[in-house]
């Protein structure tokens, strides 16, 4: 027994059977009444506008986030592996988010176009399936290739190809936002930031055993002072190129007064190649001024004036530029044909030993007040605490001036080197340090034209510019040897890793992971689908003008199809494409959608028949009805 045969006598048994025609007659009973609710003949518009509005905020804040969310893990450098877990959660989660908005508005305004596609030309039954079907992408595809199949395309063909791309375009659009980022993956070496162990300096007195004595002297000599080096001839007026002469490289150079030389250096800590200024300037100052000696008397000068006699060369004498000569003059060392540096060695750690340096010639000697001090920048105002800094005032000064000279005992008179001192007198006891520093005039110029300037015939100038070249060029070398070699150190002496691993000075391998982002496409991409929304739905608005649209609901499209499916009985079994067919045979016309008077002064009826009128009149506004 075939299907049909099966239906046809199952259909046959319900109507002999009691309870079948009851349940029919019940079912027929029932459609006489009609629905006694209310309804706004306006309402459907709203709907639309609500449902478009929603679909496109969802798009739209979607969107933003997804901008916001590019803007802030694009700015951490590295991403950690969480960050980066958590970027891609949250780009899928609003990529997704922005096409399921596309999707729910493309679908809607789809089911809206269905409507004046219906309504402004006559359709099969097959047709009108496929149109009322057309909103998912599958339900276009499918109406297409049956119009190409059968070779019927038309403008309802277009018009729903149009849709179908829009459609698939539309759903797929966000994905163009991955042409707008990319994680970037670089490799490298990680270099720590570097600074200068300075406790690591042997700059406490110490005796060493390579060069001069003199670690701070040796560095000098080996090359940073060779750079500022000039000779300057007796007479000559030095004023208007002093400043030029005077400057050393990488230091401020400061010309305070007639008398008074100050260089600056900014500390520096290393990374990889790259020095880091800090936060921590040394400013090394000194002022100079000249004395005449002769036997057993010495005269002090001051701007071309000449102060004095003062005696010098008696044991008892307390006077310091008296215990200065006396002790030069009792060691026979080195030779007058070389300059003599001199200074008061603090052998008991106190603050009681003079900080001068003095440069000693035959018939000459300079006397020198040196002075270092530490600030934080450059603004001297604002001093370092004594616990941060690094060098004392004075001692870099006459740290400079030991190496292979002799010494005699000072300070509470003359005593002879070897005489043997009671405990009272060790107590107090002081050495005056000479040494033959920068002593060739064929090698490198520590002192840097000192030998010129011990001539005494520089005492028959009498111009005032003059005078003050000679004071400010012996002090900018006293002032300018600490921070030569403190330059030479910062850069020479071991170094330790800033941060919690001093020991890690070597670079360490990295692979960092960061999010670059192209804005401009960001911003293309984005304005494109904003913009390319708010056409899509303009066009379907303006396309449905004049067009009653239902909504996308199964009773309510099932109540429009009442009046044809009720000529034909016995379908219920059958599939959409069978029962399409058996209706355009009953039928035997196309039908379309359309509208016509209500009854009674009632709202316009639609329908799916034939001979229907195209042009929907006006709903009464504001006026609900009861059907």
């Amino acid at each position: 027994m075939s299907y049909s045969q099966i239906l046809s006598k199952r259909f046959e048994t319900g109507q002999d059977s009691p309870d079948g025609y009851n349940t029919r007659e019940s079912l027929i009973k029932g459609s006489l009444k009609g629905p006694l609710k209310p309804f706004s003949s306006d309402d459907q518009p709203r709907r639309n506008r609500i449902l478009l509005a929603r679909g496109f905020s969802l798009t739209f804040f979607a969107l933003v986030l997804l901008m916001i969310c590019l803007w802030a893990f694009s700015k951490e450098h590295p991403l950690s592996k969480w960050e980066q877990r958590s970027f891609n959660t949250l780009s899928i989660l609003l990529t997704a988010s922005a096409s399921l908005g596309l999707g729910s508005q493309l679908g809607h305004l789809g089911s809206m176009l269905r409507w004046p596609l219906l309504a402004r030309t006559v359709h099969k039954m097959r047709d009108v399936d496929s149109i009322l079907g057309m909103s998912p992408p599958l339900g276009s595809l499918r109406l297409i290739k049956r119009h190409i199949r059968e070779r019927r395309i038309s403008r309802t063909t277009f018009i729903v190809a149009a849709y179908l791309i829009t459609n698939v375009v539309g759903r797929l659009s966000v994905a163009i936002f991955g042409l707008a980022y990319n994680m970037t993956e670089k490799t490298g070496i990680e270099y720590p930031i570097l600074a200068t162990n300075w406790t690591s300096a042997l700059w406490a007195g110490q005796i060493f055993s390579n060069g001069t004595g003199d670690t701070e002297r040796d560095e000098y000599e080996s090359g940073e002072g060779k750079e500022t080096a000039h000779q300057t001839p007796i007479g000559d007026d030095i004023s208007p190129s002093l400043q030029a002469d005077l400057q050393v490289s990488n230091t401020t150079l400061n010309l305070a007064g007639k008398n008074t030389v100050e260089y600056s250096y900014n500390l520096k800590d290393f990374k990889e190649a790259r020095a880091i200024p800090l936060n921590h300037t040394v400013h090394s100052a000194a002022n100079c001024s000249i004395i005449e000696v002769e036997e057993g008397q010495y005269w002090r000068w001051d701007n071309g004036n000449r102060t004095g006699p003062f005696n010098w060369g008696e044991r008892d004498n307390a006077d310091v530029v008296s215990e200065i000569l006396t002790v030069s003059n009792e060691t026979d060392v080195l030779p007058y044909s070389v300059t003599r540096w001199t200074s008061f060695l603090d052998s008991l750690g106190g603050s009681s030993v003079y900080p001068q340096i003095y440069i000693l010639c035959e018939n000459i000697a300079w006397e020198c007040w040196p002075t270092l001090t530490e600030t934080a920048g450059d603004n001297e105002s604002s001093q370092i605490q004594p616990h941060e800094k690094f060098f004392h005032p004075t001692d870099l000064y006459r740290l400079l001036t030991v190496g292979s000279g002799d010494y005699g005992s000072l300070t509470l008179g003359y005593k002879d080197q070897e005489s043997e001192l009671d405990s009272d007198d060790r107590g107090l006891q002081g050495y005056t340090y000479l040494t033959g520093f920068g002593g060739s005039l064929t090698g490198a110029e520590a002192d840097d034209g000192v030998f010129y300037l011990c001539n005494s015939s520089l005492f028959e100038s009498h111009n005032e510019a003059v005078w003050d070249g000679y004071r400010l060029w012996m002090a900018s070398l006293i002032a300018r040897l600490p921070i030569l070699a403190i330059m030479h150190a910062n850069t020479a002496l071991p170094k330790f890793a800033r941060g919690p691993h001093p020991n890690q000075t070597a670079g360490t391998a990295y692979l960092h992971t960061t999010l670059e982002v192209d804005w401009f496409r960001v911003l293309l991409i984005a304005l494109s689908i904003t913009g390319g929304q708010i056409l899509v739905i303009l066009a379907v608005l303006g396309y449905c003008t004049g067009v009653y649209t239902r909504d996308d609901s199964h009773l309510a499209t099932a109540e429009l199809l009442k009046t044809v499916i009720n000529r034909f009985d016995g379908g219920k079994l059958m599939t959409g494409e069978e029962l399409a067919a058996s209706l355009d045979d009953v039928l035997e016309v196309s039908v379309s959608y359309g509208a016509r008077q209500g009854r009674d002064g009632g709202p316009p009826e639609v329908d799916l028949t034939s001979d229907l009128d195209a042009n929907f009149p006006p709903f009464p506004q504001e006026k609900p009805f009861t059907v």
